[in-house]
């Protein structure tokens, strides 16, 4: 009787309708029972590849999504920007001979790309610079963005409209102690010893800049020396300089990224880069409402975004979907399960961008307490869209996604 009962309560609680190549067909009731508990109050939700509700429980209710949040992001930028935009930096020249770089939040300069510039700027003819000139104004100066301050790990580095590698450096050490590059493209400035002296000598890390944007800026400055030196361009003065472009200056060279944006959003989804991630959230403002962006443009902005892709109630209501940033580390921001179903559905052109594992391409979102995977199964009729929103101590995501895995 009480058997009978459980399994009364949970059909009436959940909502599970199964449909397979058109035909019905129900999970058998263990599956049934084990799913509800291990969702606990949480979602999870399945649809087949033409549309068919499969799996439905809590569909409504709204819960953390973390990272899951960066699918979103990611097609609000390739419907706004589109897959071939390439992000900007800028070099300009006065009558002194300085070199001021003007930062336009491209996330992915790094070394790499420094050396292409360094190169390029010396085939222009640039064989002297007095001082190298840092220009961050795009952006304001310390934008409200839920990072862990104090934090060492890269995934706290703040965003900035010039930061280069993340704005982290990458550091090793050497058997005996000595402090070495963890990465062999990129040379160790003069802040990456002062960085690495403070810290044991151990294994290879890499580490934020830090909460001090002029510590991100003293980075840029010096990478860029090194590398401009290496092409054969003499730069006179080390010291550290930064000032916001102004009439005096005369563009020299508009460089474009190497990377699409596609191939950013390959980076942010694979390896969910939070500093990726809010490089995208300031710079969509920026297409509507130009520089400096703030974060609170940017939020507006995004919210705009994302009611005109999803509905109107995608960007501000909690009961679809509440977004204030891009990264997903704000424990304000809010998802149902069937509101990021409806995202999934709209994002299926594009699921090839989220990584693979074992047949599913998924997306997972943690934090303290918030385990979510979302995604898509490969099953017999195609890409079945599934979400599994979980706010609770218990991982329990992995054993879910098996189940459903398992009846398809």
């Amino acid at each position: 009787m009480n058997k009978l009962k459980r399994a009364s309560h949970t059909l009436h609680t959940f909502t599970f309708s199964l449909l397979l190549v058109g035909s019905a067909m129900a999970f058998p009731l263990a599956a049934q029972e084990r799913l509800a508990a291990l969702a606990g109050d949480g979602s999870v939700m399945l649809r087949s590849p033409k549309g068919e509700l499969l799996v439905s429980i809590n569909p409504d209710r709204a819960l953390v999504p973390a990272s899951i949040l960066k699918i979103p992001l990611a097609q609000v930028a390739l419907t706004t920007l589109g897959e071939d935009f390439r992000f900007e930096t800028h070099f300009y020249r006065n009558d002194s001979g300085d070199l001021l770089i003007r930062g336009l939040g491209d996330p992915f300069l790094v070394s790499e790309e420094i050396a292409r510039i360094a190169d390029i700027l010396a085939q222009r003819g640039l064989q002297q610079i007095r001082r190298l000139v840092m220009d961050d104004s795009a952006f304001e100066a310390d934008p409200d963005l839920p990072l862990e301050r104090g934090a060492s790990d890269p995934y706290a580095a703040r965003n900035s409209a010039l930061a280069v590698n993340f704005n982290t450096v990458n550091l090793a050490w050497t058997a005996d102690g000595r402090l070495i590059t963890g990465e062999a493209q990129t040379p160790l400035t003069a802040l990456a010893r002062e960085l690495g002296a403070a810290l044991s000598p151990g294994e290879e890390q890499r580490i934020n800049l830090g909460d001090d944007p002029r510590a991100g800026l003293r980075q840029v400055q010096q990478l860029f020396r090194l590398f401009l030196e290496e092409s054969g361009i003499t730069v006179s003065d080390a010291g550290f300089n930064r000032s916001a472009v102004s009439d005096q200056w005369t563009l020299f060279y508009q460089h474009r990224s190497s990377r699409s944006l596609r191939e950013n959003l390959d980076g942010l989804l694979r390896y969910s880069n939070n500093f990726i991630a809010n490089q995208l959230f300031l710079t969509l403002a920026a297409q509507g409402s130009g520089y400096p962006v703030t974060s609170e443009v940017a939020r507006a902005v995004l919210q705009q975004q994302l009611a005109e892709l999803y509905g109107d109630s995608f960007g501000r209501d909690p009961q679809s979907l509440l977004m204030l940033e891009g990264s997903g580390l704000s424990r304000t921001q809010r998802s149902s399960g069937a509101g990021m179903m409806h995202i999934l559905e709209v994002f299926k052109p594009y699921a090839d961008l989220l990584p693979e594992v074992n047949g599913v391409l998924r997306k997972s979102g943690t934090l303290t307490g918030v385990y979510n995977f979302v995604g898509y199964i490969r099953g017999p009729e195609g890409l079945y869209p599934f979400v599994i929103l979980t706010n609770q101590a218990a991982n329990n995501r992995a054993e879910i996604l098996q189940l459903l895995k398992r009846q398809l």
